[in-house]
C-alpha cells in the first residue's frame, strides 16, 4: 500500500553500498525511519530532498512505523539560506538534535511537526546571531510544553506562593522556589531573577508568527540556555546540547 505525508529530514545513515536509512519528523506518523533504496547512486529518484533539513512530501511502501521504503519525494523547502552560514546550520542542528533525543517515536505529532518547520524557516530568515540563540530557547521551550514538562517560574514550584525578586532554580522540584520552601541541596541550584522568569514565561507563550516583534536583553540568553539544557537532561536523564 502507497502512502503520503510531509516531512522534515532528521538524519540520514548509510547502509549497504548504495542505501540509506532516512529519519524524518512526519506529519502523520511522528519520528519514523524509511529505507531509500539506491539512495546515493540514484541523484535524480529523491530530486535533493534527502539533505538534513529538507521539507518533503514523502511517498512510502508498507507500514510507515515499521521501516518503509522511501518510494520518492517531492522537496517542499530545502532551507538553502540555512546551508550558507554556518551559526545557521549550528542552530538547526542542535534543535533537530533535541526532537531525535526527546521525541523520537511513531506517534503522530502534527504541532511538533508545525514547530520544527516554522523553527527552520525562521532561522533561515534571521539575521542576528543572539536572536538565533534566542529563537532556539523559544522552540526548546516550547518543544518541552508539548512533552509535559514546562519549567515552572511564575509561582514557587512547591507551595505555589509568590517568588522572590532573585529566587533559586531547584532542578529536582522542576522550577522556581520561593525562600520559604526547602531547596534540593544535592543538586547544584541555579539563580533567577523577576526579568529571566518573565522572559521564561513570554517565550513558551510567544506564538511564532508574532517572532520578528519579540524582543529581550541578549545578555540573558546564554545563562538560560544553560539552565534550561540542565532542567531537561535532570528530567530526562538524557545528555542534551546546548
Amino acid at each position: 500500500m502507497r502512502h503520503a505525508s510531509k516531512a522534515i529530514v532528521l538524519s540520514v545513515e548509510k547502509f549497504g553500498e548504495a542505501d540509506c536509512y532516512v529519519r524524518f519528523l512526519t506529519q502523520k506518523w511522528g519520528v519514523i525511519s524509511t529505507l531509500a533504496k539506491s539512495a546515493r547512486k540514484s541523484k535524480k529518484r529523491y530530486v535533493g530532498g534527502l539533505d538534513l533539513f529538507c521539507h518533503d512530501e514523502i511517498f512510502l511502501r508498507g507500514d510507515p512505523k515499521d521501516r518503509p521504503y522511501l518510494l520518492e519525494l517531492n522537496v517542499i523547502n530545502s532551507f538553502p539560506g540555512i546551508r550558507e552560514e554556518l551559526d545557521k546550520v549550528m542552530m538547526a542542528g542542535k534543535v533537530v538534535q533535541w526532537i531525535r533525543k526527546l521525541a523520537d517515536v511513531p506517534t503522530p505529532m502534527p504541532q511538533l511537526y508545525s514547530l520544527l518547520g516554522q523553527t527552520l524557516s525562521l532561522i533561515e530568515q534571521e539575521s542576528k546571531i543572539e536572536r538565533l540563540e534566542l529563537l532556539t530557547l523559544v522552540f526548546k521551550l516550547k518543544l518541552l510544553c508539548f512533552l509535559g514538562l514546562s519549567p515552572q517560574v511564575d509561582k514557587c514550584t512547591r507551595c505555589e506562593g509568590p517568588l522572590d525578586p532573585t529566587t533559586i532554580f531547584d532542578l529536582s522540584s522542576g522550577g522556581a522556589v520561593c525562600s520559604q520552601c526547602p531547596k534540593d541541596v544535592s543538586t547544584h541550584n541555579l539563580y533567577l531573577e523577576t526579568e529571566q522568569r518573565l522572559l521564561l514565561r513570554n517565550a513558551e507563550q510567544l506564538k511564532l508568527s508574532t517572532w520578528n516583534s519579540f524582543n529581550t536583553n541578549p545578555l540573558q540568553i546564554p545563562s538560560l540556555t544553560r539552565l534550561l539544557t540542565q532542567f531537561a537532561s535532570f528530567h530526562t536523564h538524557i545528555k542534551l546540547p546546548n
